[in-house]
């Protein structure tokens, strides 16, 4: 998903510039009462004419084996999750879940089920045994459930009455804890889920003294969320080679007809192919097209607009640029990719928008080839921009950690237009295995188009390794071709 923002783009807008967008995005809008061009999912492997094979869909998991599997993967994170306590000198940890507030680590301490109670209760807590000791408030507990997690020891206030307080109040006496680490403190969603009422609640149920042993679990969720298992590796894999395959899909004459097709029916053709998966995927984000243009008869370059407006109908000579992810096996991807339509008369793609795309290839390179375990996100960023240095083309960094969240937490890879005078306030450091989306845009001027900066962003979703980050799939090489 992109996070790139208008104010960092090196494509400048005048008023006339933008005049002219206004006037020619209209005239592409002309042909609203096109019938849409909405199509069906097509069986790989599929051959097309610019010399892509689009791969079969691999066998994805349903609900169920979803489901099965994410409990083999949490009798190990549990295990991890002990150790990664003891590193950061926790006793007990207290998650807190509201309805209509879920708190996101919910999902990947306890079983994946759905809890809709008034205040789901969860503590992890270290009990000096070999392995963690896990206790909740939730009083309907599937065989599942409870094995991996123990109802808290008392659960019944003085009338007798099922009672969160009486039983979280217990076990925190019972265990007398040093520190209680609490979804605080943090700068994301991910990290800072407490709400003020809940910690209302926890302050006044464990009693005087307890506000003084609390402490932020921001780095330890963060810690949690960024260590992969090995296991993990192939299946998410499959996640993205099934978003690739829609993505090639919708960037194809599969879907696009110049002159017919809208913005808004490749995002429809994503959203559609999800849920025809049958494994509960859905987009976490919105689905985003954009459209770089450049008209022949002014000779200037239309701005890059991103995202474009759904009723735009995709015209010969656009440069497509899709942004596109979705969630499954509670993981999430997250990938980017460009298209050209060929020009009536044109065979091939112009030599400039091949040269631009293998600009963005060697920034593909550098970002596979300079980080390091180890290394802080800010190291990995001057690592990549030292492979960079000299182009003659612009390149803008703004990665991001994956994994079980699309915008996942862990250390940012970020250098807009290159600018390195701001390190980060916060920073950690690049953990082996752990995944992340590789994005960044290289623009580039183009001479057919009279020196016309083109864009060219790009996301793939790769992991790290001693040597460097590895490739989930084979990033884009070639123009994927429209005709």
């Amino acid at each position: 998903m992109s996070t790139m923002t208008r104010t960092s783009q090196p494509c400048r807008a005048t008023t006339p510039l933008l005049a002219l967008l206004v006037a020619l995005l209209a005239a592409g809008c002309a042909e609203a009462d096109a019938p849409s061009t909405a199509t069906e999912s097509v069986d790989g492997p599929v051959e097309l004419f610019d010399g892509r094979t689009i791969p079969a869909m691999p066998d994805l998991l349903g609900m169920r084996a979803q489901y099965e599997l994410r409990l083999e993967w949490l009798e190990r994170r549990h295990e991890i999750l002990l150790d990664l306590m003891r590193e950061r000198d926790i006793d007990m940890w207290i998650i807190v879940s509201e309805e209509f507030h879920p708190d996101p680590v919910m999902q990947y301490l306890a079983p994946p089920l759905r809890y809709t109670r008034r205040r789901d209760v969860l503590v992890m807590a270290d009990d000096r045994s070999d392995r963690i000791a896990a206790y909740s408030d939730y009083w309907r507990p599937t065989e599942d459930y409870a094995r991996f997690i123990q109802p808290f020891p008392s659960g019944r206030d003085a009338r007798g009455i099922q009672d969160t307080a009486t039983g979280l109040r217990a076990l925190f006496e019972a265990l007398d804890p040093a520190t209680v680490a609490l979804n605080i403190g943090g700068v994301r969603g991910h990290d800072s889920g407490l709400t003020h009422d809940s910690y209302t609640f926890l302050v006044e149920t464990l009693g005087p003294g307890a506000e003084a042993r609390f402490v932020s679990a921001a780095d330890l969720i963060e810690a949690y969320f960024d260590t992969r298992l090995p296991d993990e590796l192939e299946y998410y894999r499959d996640l993205v080679l099934a978003t690739d395959i829609i993505a090639q899909q919708a960037l194809s004459n599969l879907v696009v007809e110049p002159g017919v097709t809208r913005a808004s029916d490749i995002k429809w053709y994503f959203e559609e192919n999800i849920a025809e998966l049958g494994v509960g995927g859905v987009p976490w984000f919105e689905i985003h097209v954009a459209v770089q243009r450049f008209d022949e008869a002014t000779g200037e370059m239309i701005p890059y607009v991103h995202p474009a407006p759904d009723d735009l109908v995709f015209q010969r000579g656009d440069i497509i640029h899709l942004d596109c992810g979705f969630d499954y096996l509670g993981f999430a991807s997250d990938w980017q990719k460009v298209a050209y339509i060929l020009r009536d008369g044109e065979n091939e793609v112009p030599a400039g928008l091949v040269q631009a795309l293998r600009n963005a290839n060697a920034v593909h390179e550098a970002f596979a080839a300079a980080p390091r375990p180890g290394m802080t996100g800010w190291e990995a960023t001057l690592a990549i921009a030292e492979l960079l240095e000299g182009v003659d083309f612009l390149p803008s960094l703004y990665s991001h950690p994956i994994g079980y969240h699309g915008h996942a937490l862990g250390p940012s890879i970020n250098a807009r237009d290159m600018d390195l005078s701001s390190p980060p306030q916060r920073d950690s450091f690049l953990r082996d295995d752990s995944y992340r989306s590789i994005e960044f845009s290289a623009t580039t001027a183009i001479p057919e188009y009279r020196g016309g900066e083109v864009r060219i962003p790009m996301e793939d979703d790769a992991y790290l390794t001693s040597d460097g980050y590895v490739y989930f799939r084979p990033y884009q090489t070639e123009w994927y071709v429209i005709r």
